[in-house]
């Protein structure tokens, strides 16, 4: 039993005259449980002693009378405030709700007007180079101020880009050429074969 594992067990709650076989081993822990048993010996007999001690006849009604002389007179309350010092609070927080909705008027689309998202990269850069357009892209061509870099990527990266790739292992990793803007950001992914 490591020590750890011995401490664990709260030994020190064990009332018994023989030590318990890890402290009979362990002479850092033995001396360690002696100082327990002894501080707790020493705090039953100070707390056996304390028991005969007692406050003198008068010094709660003293302590009682000088905490009302010193917080003051004993009943008395703070003055009531009505409902009415509410009024001007309640007046800002309407006109600021009215505000807030004049100023940001909220306009659903009603049904059947939904409008189709169209893709921001155009079509024609993947059919006429075989890029993949990204699904954050913007308006992107091969001939862009742009760079195209060789790459290995996972194919969990791939698919989280949305190319549309057949199982396998996720940390697989797949040679790809990726289109970057002139940022470095990525635009278009196409497989290498």
């Amino acid at each position: 039993m490591t020590c750890r594992e011995f401490w664990n067990q709260m030994p020190e709650l064990e009332f018994g005259p023989e030590q318990p076989e890890h402290a009979r081993q362990c002479p850092a822990c033995a001396a360690l449980l002696e100082s327990q048993k002894a501080l707790a010996e020493g705090l039953q007999r100070l707390a056996a002693d304390n028991r005969k001690i007692a406050a003198p006849a008068g010094l709660e009604a003293r302590l009682t009378a000088a905490f009302r002389n010193h917080s003051g007179a004993a009943g008395s309350r703070a003055p009531a405030r009505g409902w009415w010092a509410w009024i001007p609070a309640a007046a800002a927080v309407a006109a600021l709700t009215f505000l807030i909705l004049w100023w940001y008027p909220t306009r659903l689309p009603s049904r059947g007007t939904e409008q189709a998202v169209a893709p921001v990269v155009s079509e024609t850069l993947a059919a006429d180079s075989g890029f993949i357009p990204l699904p954050y892209a913007e308006e992107a061509s091969v001939s862009d101020d742009g760079d195209l870099v060789d790459v290995e990527l996972s194919r969990a990266t791939l698919v989280a880009w949305g190319v549309a790739l057949p199982d396998g292992d996720p940390r697989e990793a797949v040679e790809a050429e990726v289109l970057l803007d002139a940022g470095g950001a990525p635009q278009a992914v196409r497989l290498v074969q």
